[in-house]
C-alpha cells in the first residue's frame, strides 16, 4: 500500500514538472515570436491610427485601479508597403478615422481591439506598428521589445523547475523532501549546478531587460 502511494506521489511530481517544462516553453516561444515581431525581423511594419483606446483594471476580489491593468485600442492598420497605393486622401482619411477597412486605402480595420499598447494613446494618434498573425498588433521598437525578452528569460527558471521536477518527482504533496529529492537527482555532479545556473542567468537576465523597458 504505502509502495502504490509512493508511486503515485512520483507520478504526480513529474506530470507538475512536466506542466512547468510545457509553461516554459509556451512562455519562451510566444515572448520570442513577439520580441521578433517589434523589432520588425517579422510581420508587416506599418502606422496604426487610433480611434479610441480603453483602460480595463481585474483584480482578484474585487474592483478599481490597483489591480492588473489592460489596454484595449480600436483603430486601422495600414502597412508601409501600401501607403503609396491607390485610394484618394479623403478615401484615406474616413479609413483612418472609423477603424473600417476601405479596399482603396490599403488599410485593415481592427474592430476587435486586439492591439494592447502600454499607454493610452489620444484619438487620431498614428502609432508605429508591427503586424503579425491574426491581426494582432505590437508596438515597434526596442523599448517593447526588451519586456519581451524579459519573458524569454523568465520562462528559464520555470524550464529549470519544471526539469527538476520532471526528473526527480519533487512537487506531489506529502512526497518526498526537496532536500532528498535534490540529492537524489540523476546526474546531479552535472545537473544540479545548469540547474542553478539556467535558474540563475533567467532571474538575472528577467531583471535587467526589464529595467531597460522602464529607464532604457
Amino acid at each position: 500500500m504505502t509502495s502504490r502511494r509512493n508511486a503515485a506521489r512520483y507520478v504526480v511530481g513529474r506530470v507538475t514538472g512536466l506542466v512547468l517544462v510545457l509553461l516554459g516553453v509556451m512562455v519562451c516561444v510566444i515572448s520570442a515570436r513577439e520580441a521578433a515581431l517589434a523589432v520588425g525581423y517579422s510581420g508587416t511594419g506599418g502606422t496604426y491610427t487610433v480611434e479610441e483606446c480603453h483602460e480595463r483594471y481585474t483584480a482578484a476580489g474585487g474592483s478599481g485601479r490597483h489591480g492588473s491593468r489592460t489596454i484595449t485600442c480600436t483603430g486601422t492598420f495600414r502597412a508601409d508597403r501600401d501607403s503609396g497605393s491607390g485610394g484618394s486622401s479623403a478615401d484615406q482619411g474616413q479609413d483612418q478615422g472609423s477603424g473600417t477597412t476601405d479596399r482603396n486605402s490599403g488599410g485593415r480595420g481592427n474592430p476587435f481591439g486586439t492591439f494592447h499598447p502600454g499607454t493610452v494613446y489620444p484619438p487620431g494618434a498614428r502609432v508605429p506598428v508591427q503586424s503579425g498573425d491574426g491581426g494582432t498588433y505590437v508596438a515597434a521598437g526596442w523599448e517593447q521589445a526588451w519586456g519581451d525578452v524579459a519573458g524569454v528569460f523568465v520562462s528559464l527558471p520555470v524550464l529549470a523547475a519544471g526539469a527538476f521536477c520532471l526528473l526527480t518527482g519533487f512537487g506531489a504533496r506529502w512526497g518526498r523532501s526537496f532536500g532528498d529529492s535534490w540529492d537524489g537527482l540523476p546526474g546531479g555532479a552535472v545537473l544540479r549546478p545548469l540547474l542553478l545556473s539556467v535558474a540563475g542567468i533567467g532571474i538575472l537576465g528577467a531583471a535587467v531587460f526589464l529595467f531597460l523597458q522602464h529607464y532604457g
